[in-house]
Order: structure tokens, then sequence, then C-alpha cells
């Protein structure tokens, strides 16, 4: 039986009651979406060893020459302490004094520095040079290539510095080499003076000259 309206006002109420309630329902019936849920991201966190490498602009790839005999190679991998080279197929570990970045320039300058190594075949005795004197400034920043040499390698850098270019005029009898190490708290001239004694007493002898200096004479 259908109800009947008097006035218009009535029947808006009715139809704003009725529009309520079909509201409701929708809200009901609404289906709600699953989350997405998001993947987690990686993070990968460096070693101590790549730290300090990449603190001193060490990466894995670069090249390097040893100081001690010159041959090159790569940096394959960082430790602690130390870092393993790649060199002819082969493996090895070094510390950070014992090497260089190599470089064009860094390589003529330190070949330059130092004495060719090939003895003349037509002469098999050393040859005398007994007034010849050269100078050798042992500071970290005179040395090629050391600026980029960390604080705690920096005296292990320059023995083998003082090592490679005493041994590269051995050859040379008579000749003086005046190393220039500086005053300042003495561990640099001690550790030179003490590698004299004890692995070239028998090839060269040394006077203390100016204060910061060692003179070496090739016996």
């Amino acid at each position: 039986m259908s109800k009947v309206f008097s006035d218009f006002d009535s029947l808006r109420e009715v139809k704003k009651l009725f529009r309520e309630d079909d509201a409701a329902v929708d809200a009901k019936t609404v289906v709600k979406k699953p989350a997405v849920r998001q993947r987690p991201r990686t993070v990968v966190n460096r070693t101590k060893a790549e730290n300090i490498a990449a603190a001193e602009g060490i990466a894995k790839g670069m090249k390097v020459r040893m100081m001690d005999t010159n041959d090159t190679g790569v940096i394959a991998g960082f430790g602690d302490g130390w870092f393993e080279i790649e060199s002819d197929g082969l493996v090895f570990r070094a510390q950070r004094c014992e090497f260089v970045i190599a470089d064009a320039e860094g390589d003529r300058k330190l070949m330059e520095s130092v004495p060719s190594r090939k003895r003349p075949c037509e002469k098999k005795r050393r040859p005398e040079v007994p007034d010849a004197e050269i100078s050798v400034d042992l500071h970290i920043e005179k040395i090629p290539d050391g600026d980029g040499i960390p604080a705690w390698a920096a005296l292990d850098f320059q023995m083998n510095y003082f090592r490679l270019v005493l041994r590269g005029n051995l050859k040379y009898r008579g000749r003086r080499i005046v190393f220039i190490h500086g005053v300042g708290d003495g561990i640099l001239a001690s550790a030179l003076r003490r590698e004299l004694d004890e692995a070239f007493a028998l090839t060269c002898t040394y006077t203390y000259g100016q204060p910061g200096v060692t003179v070496v004479t090739v016996r």
C-alpha cells in the first residue's frame, strides 16, 4: 500500500533517508585492495680495508709499480694493512709502503732519480768516480709519488727509496751520496744508519754531515 505525502518537504525527507541507506550499503560492500609489499633494500657495507683504500684513492684494477724491483702489477684486493697485487699471473701481498701507483710521469721521475743498473759489458770492474757526489732528499714530499703515501706508511716508504737509491749506486766506487733526512724526531736518521751498519757495512761507509744529513761513501 503506497503512502501518500501531503507536501514536498515530507517527500524530500524520505528520499534523503533512502540515499543515506544506499550509501551505507555501498560502503560495506567496497572491496579493499591488498597492500603492496615493498621489497627490502640491500645495503652493501664496505670493509675497513676497502674504506682505507678508498680514502687513499686506491681501487681494484689500478696499475702499481714495486719499489724494490720496479716490477708492475695490478691491485687485486685489500686486507688489514696489506694489498693483494697480481703480477704475471701470480698474486702476492704487499704493504702500502712497498709500491707506488704507476703512471707515466711518476715512472719517469723514479727512473731519473736512480742511476741505471745496467753494467757495461766491456767493463767488469766497477767504474771509479772518487769526486762524484749526489744529493738525495728523503723528505716524503720530495720522493717521486710520495705525496700519495699515508702518514702511517711514510717511514717504510722512505727507507725503501733509500735502499733503491743506494743499491743503484753500489757500482760506483768512491761515490758519495748525501742523504737529506732532516732533524725532526730522529726516527728516519736512526733507521737509515742502522740499515747502513747491518746491511751495507761491507759496501759503504758513512759520516754525519750537517744536522739532518748523512753522507754515504761507496767502498
